[in-house]
């Protein structure tokens, strides 16, 4: 019986993305085997070696690229990607970063057509295209007349405490992603609202924009509202589905009764976030990049559109 060749991994940056999503997956995933990791500091190292029994650990990126290596997850500072993914497709390994690709779009599109150069896989870990709930919600529109009207809202209790740009390309990012790809990446931005305060910390921002031919779509983030919340909206061709918190859907069409959608309480909160499903394609694409759905060049337009938000 042939057996399935092991994703040969390693991990740099141990933060708390690192160590809340992608060490617990990827450590227990049957098709990965984590060669080692890196971290800027020695102690998180020798913690997460001790914790997960790692044999390698290093704080030094050319012992890492002297492994014998598949691919490597980065989950540094954003400001960190650049140099860094640059690297790794130097050296001919497969890449999977932590949105955004970077602050600037210069440098974004710089990975993105190295990689294509390379032949090589650099995906963006776009998880809310994997949330079940999302991925069904947009198959059950999809399966009836499409929809012509969506909001989607992402509203959060604290302001970042990074310039308003950041915050654009940080958080805002995921619901513009959304939006795209609900409409097969066919947006034209109509209206667009951002307010700052005095510190460039960003308060609000919204917006409204043409997706594909017909339908009208809504974003909307305020920076201090009174609950984190997420929800998205779909109405059209006699359906109306809403999405809350990735956790709930309830489905209504004309002249049926409405349903509801959740989870079962064994289904981790990393599956219902999409995480399991945005790292299994980046496995599941390593020789066929441009299949990917992730893959930097299928998701530079979220870039885009959020580079637009700032430019005004």
């Amino acid at each position: 019986m042939e057996t399935t060749k092991r994703t040969r991994a390693a991990i740099i940056g141990l933060g708390d993305i690192a160590r809340k999503v992608y060490l617990p997956l990827l450590t227990a995933h049957s098709n990965v085997e984590i060669t080692g990791i890196m971290n800027r500091s020695p102690e998180p190292v020798k913690e997460i070696q001790h914790t997960y029994r790692l044999n390698n650990g290093t704080t030094d990126m050319k012992e890492l690229l002297s492994w014998d290596l598949d691919a490597v997850f980065v989950h540094t500072a954003t400001e960190a990607h650049f140099d860094i993914v640059m690297q790794c497709l130097e050296r001919g390994l497969a890449v999977y970063v932590d949105k955004p690709l970077s602050y600037t779009l210069r440098e974004s599109e710089e990975m993105t057509a190295f990689a294509e150069a390379q032949g090589l896989l650099l995906a963006v870990g776009f998880n809310r295209r994997f949330a079940p709930l999302y991925q069904n919600a947009k198959d059950w529109m999809q399966a009836g007349q499409g929809f012509e009207s969506l909001t989607v809202t992402k509203h959060r209790t604290g302001i970042q405490d990074r310039p308003a740009a950041e915050t654009i390309y940080d958080d805002l990012i995921h619901i513009l992603d959304l939006m795209l790809w609900y409409s097969d990446h066919n947006v034209q931005l109509l209206h667009q609202w951002i307010r700052k305060n005095e510190l460039d910390r960003l308060l609000h921002a919204a917006g409204s924009a043409k997706l594909g031919r017909t339908a009208y779509g809504r974003f909307d983030m305020v920076r201090q509202a009174g609950a984190d919340l997420e929800k998205l909206e779909l109405y059209g061709g006699c359906r109306s589905v809403e999405v809350l918190n990735m956790d709930m859907a309830k489905y209504e069409e004309r002249g049926a009764q409405e349903r509801k959608e959740t989870f079962g309480s064994w289904e981790s909160i990393l599956t219902r976030r999409g995480f399991t499903g945005a790292i299994d394609q980046f496995l599941a694409n390593l020789e066929t990049p441009d299949d990917c759905a992730i893959s930097a060049s299928h998701v530079m337009d979220s870039h885009d559109l959020a580079e637009q938000l700032i430019r005004g």
